[in-house]
């Protein structure tokens, strides 16, 4: 199968000499090194240098980011796998639409996600970076004309301004796009809702008992602190150490995260979130316990003040955290819980903002306008938009009293440390 591999990329500059020939190659200095850099292979070995040249194309000439990259070539090496098994070359465009490559691909997608193995979003994500793909190499001479690999069609759309006039703009689609359209009911962020009590249960049983107790706490920590998986799987020490008490919320801290703090959020947004101070204790414990030494051993020296790494020592990148929550999904699965087939860990985000939103809107003296505020400033939302959702949420959906009501106590440690909390979970 086609794979994706990390490479230690150096640019190279080719400056011929009399006493070398023509096969003079030295590091180009106008070009920083960058590592790692996504590359696809084939089962054989050899490089897709279309695809990886398109790699090189949008991080050096349009300057995208390497997050962006990683994300638009596991879309094209699940493309060049399929390929590869299907025994089609990616080139392979004959008179009958239906034969070509990218249209079976599509079918492909479709049936995917048909069978609830692709999520809907994955898949027009996946077609939309394959057809990009395509629009380069036609460009670029790698391909032929794209009047004869599939059809384009301009949409025009209406939207409003800042000022408030209604405007409309063309946009460029193909016959090949797979839509996504928003499921209907009430949902949070990225569509998710918040994870049952039942399975929350089940899920920390299963965990405690894991033979990963990294993987433990860090869903622990997602779950007490609403942070996403690029923020917990980047936490600092230093950050941990130097959070502070905050005022308005008894027994939690605050944790500086984003720029300059080496803790990565998404879009690079600055800000704190909460913590509770059972949770800070337990991370310092666990940065100096024996399984972290044994880790941070086998690391890089930029390493040495993650708390989260890998057993070989290297941090967790969106790719192995991805593995590693497949892997949890095939161990629930097996064990007979096959709800967790469409379990993400981002759900563990939402349960923490519909408990940190129905908590503080039970107070008296908060207005709904000063719960969003604090909802928007701990899960750090760009827009208040997406934390009315939480409102909404709440107003329309049942919600389990009891179990929001455990989880405000675990936050806060009004009741018992979160450790005892756990097990109440755990054991009922």
């Amino acid at each position: 199968m086609a794979i994706l591999e990390k490479i230690n990329y150096q640019p190279m500059a080719f400056i011929p000499s009399p006493q070398v020939g023509n096969d003079c190659f030295i590091p180009n200095n106008a070009f920083k090194s960058v590592d790692p850099f996504p590359h696809i292979f084939y089962s054989n070995g050899e490089p897709w240098c279309e695809a990886n040249r398109y790699a090189f194309y949008r991080y050096h000439d349009l300057q995208k980011d390497l997050k962006t990259i990683n994300r638009e070539m596991t879309h094209l090496v699940r493309y060049a796998d399929w390929l590869e098994s299907t025994g089609i070359h990616w080139l392979h465009f004959p008179k009958k639409k239906r034969e070509r490559c990218l249209f079976r691909y599509k079918g492909y997608l479709l049936e995917l996600r048909n069978n609830g193995l692709l999520a809907p979003s994955t898949t027009s994500q996946n077609m939309n970076s394959v057809i990009a793909f395509y629009r380069w190499a036609s460009v670029h001479g790698h391909a032929s004309e794209r009047s004869s690999l599939f059809d384009d069609k301009v949409k025009v759309i209406s939207f409003f301004d800042k000022v408030g006039f209604k405007r409309t703009m063309g946009v460029l689609s193909s016959e090949l796009s797979i839509p996504n359209r928003m499921r209907t009911g009430n949902h949070l962020e990225d569509g998710l809702t918040p994870i049952s009590q039942a399975n929350t249960e089940i899920l920390m049983n299963h965990l405690s008992q894991h033979r990963n107790y990294e993987l433990y706490l860090m869903t622990k920590v997602a779950l007490q602190t609403g942070c996403r998986h690029e923020t917990v799987t980047t936490l600092k020490i230093d950050a941990i150490k130097n959070a502070y008490p905050d005022q308005m919320i008894t027994g939690t801290m605050r944790v500086k995260v984003g720029p300059g703090t080496g803790v990565e959020t998404k879009f690079d947004v600055s800000g704190e979130v909460y913590f509770s101070i059972s949770l800070v204790d337990e991370l310092i414990n666990y940065f100096y316990s024996a399984e972290a030494i044994l880790r941070r051993s086998k690391a890089s020296t930029k390493m040495q003040r993650n708390i989260f790494l890998t057993s070989r020592g290297n941090r967790y990148t969106t790719e192995t955290f991805g593995t590693l929550m497949f892997r949890l999904k095939e161990e629930l699965i097996k064990k007979g819980h096959s709800q967790f087939g469409r379990f993400k860990f981002h759900q563990l985000r939402a349960t923490f903002g519909t408990m940190l939103m129905r908590s503080l809107l039970k107070i008296q003296s908060m207005s709904n306008l000063n719960a969003i505020e604090i909802v928007q400033e701990a899960l750090l939302h760009k827009d208040a938009s997406t934390t009315w959702k939480y409102i909404k949420f709440i107003e329309k959906e049942p919600i389990e009293e009891q179990f929001f009501e455990t989880l405000w106590s675990m936050f806060t440690g009004s009741k018992t440390d979160s450790n005892l909390i756990i097990d109440s979970f755990n054991n009922g």
